[in-house]
């Protein structure tokens, strides 16, 4: 995200905040002590400044969840020295990708790419992101990914077997990997999956898989947000283990 300013900011006589660069930053800086301006990718600064003037101690912090009116993956506690607490858990990642030296590849079919699309926004990114596929037909999960037709018949692919080996093909081109196919709406529930359903995989080149299935309420875009969110956040977990 960028945020731009186009015209003077007015004059204030209050706390007053600004986001990235703009004409006469400087100048509008030096005409009070109570003036801030902000990079917003500089997550930790950010964490730092809204700790000082809001509260955050009784947000919820936690990578997982399906807690009533939070979506999952986006209060991230704080640890290993990364302050989380406003951090999108894309910056989280690359931060731990750049630390550990690996390298990341997705798969994704009913986020449609966006996952590696929020990694690639970054600056930086490119030292870490190694391939999105965009698995969105089955067919297309069997012959770019090497998810096997009789896994696809047998579970559907909404599924776990069939993220475990959409993740299998992923770690083909990166370190860590992760892979998503669910249901994000308005249409296309069956039963025993309704609307919302998301299976996640995640995983080390090298390692064993690991998958699991969620369920998040909202629109379209809600549920491909979230998604992508608590993706993510396996794989952050992932590398603090």
């Amino acid at each position: 995200m960028r945020l731009e300013l186009v015209q003077h900011l007015p004059e204030v006589s209050g706390l007053a905040l600004a986001l990235g660069d703009f004409p006469e930053r400087e100048r509008w800086l030096d005409g009070g002590p109570h003036r801030h301006a902000l990079d917003p990718l500089d997550w930790p600064a950010m964490a730092q400044w809204g700790q000082r003037h809001w509260p955050l101690t009784d947000m919820p912090k936690s990578f997982f969840g399906d807690a009533p009116g939070v979506l999952p993956g986006e209060d991230w506690r704080r640890d290993e020295g990364l302050a989380l607490d406003l951090a999108p858990p894309e910056w989280a990642l690359l931060q731990l990708g750049l630390r550990h030296g690996v390298t990341l590849a997705t798969a994704e079919s009913c986020t449609a790419g966006s996952v590696a699309a929020r990694v690639a926004a970054l600056p930086g990114s490119s030292a870490v992101l190694r391939a999105g596929l965009v698995t969105y037909a089955n067919a297309a999960k069997e012959s770019l990914l090497g998810v096997a037709a009789t896994t696809l018949a047998r579970h559907g692919a909404v599924s776990e077997a069939v993220v475990l080996e959409m993740l299998a093909g992923a770690l083909e081109h990166g370190d860590m990997a992760l892979a998503i196919s669910g249901i994000a709406g308005p249409g296309g529930a069956v039963p025993g999956k309704p609307v919302g359903t998301v299976c996640i995989a995640w995983g080390r080149r090298g390692g064993p898989g690991r998958a699991a299935v969620h369920h998040f309420s909202g629109d379209r875009w809600a549920v491909q947000y979230a998604a992508g969110s608590v993706a993510l956040g396996r794989l952050i977990a992932m590398l603090m283990e």
